[in-house]
């Protein structure tokens, strides 16, 4: 194997480790410690940060793409990198389980009301009246 080669699976394999680490860490923003589904503390939703970490999730495989690409036409390396971090981005999506609102699959966007701890934040909420 080539010294290209073989940078190229090591970049392969880190950009396999740190999306693995961004998916953490946008389930974690997602839906908090106790995951979406609520048991222990209960769900505390933060679908900015979340939508936030989606993007980073969209980012990390361009540096790999690029690395691939190298060689080609640059709009043929644009088109690549931009279709990388699409895929990377939407299989963030489907793998966490939310939506690009960055709440969870069948829920919306809501202020939490004046008996939540900080009331007025955005949240998610699946009461389909507070839309």
């Amino acid at each position: 194997m080539t010294r290209r080669g073989v940078l190229l699976v090591i970049g392969g394999l880190a950009t396999v480790g740190a999306y693995g680490v961004v998916l953490l860490a946008v389930g974690f923003l997602a839906c908090g410690i106790s995951g979406c589904s609520g048991g222990g503390f209960g769900p505390s939703y933060s679908p900015g940060q979340a939508r936030g970490a989606l993007v980073v999730a969209a980012i990390v495989p361009i540096p790999l793409a690029f690395a691939l690409l190298r060689g080609r036409r640059q709009a043929v390396r644009a088109a690549g990198t931009a279709a990388a971090a699409v895929l990377a981005g939407v299989l963030a999506l489907v793998l966490t389980g939310l939506g690009p609102n960055g709440c969870p699959f069948g829920q919306s966007r809501a202020a939490a009301g004046p008996e939540a701890f900080e009331a007025g934040r955005t949240t998610c909420s699946g009461d389909r009246s507070l839309r």
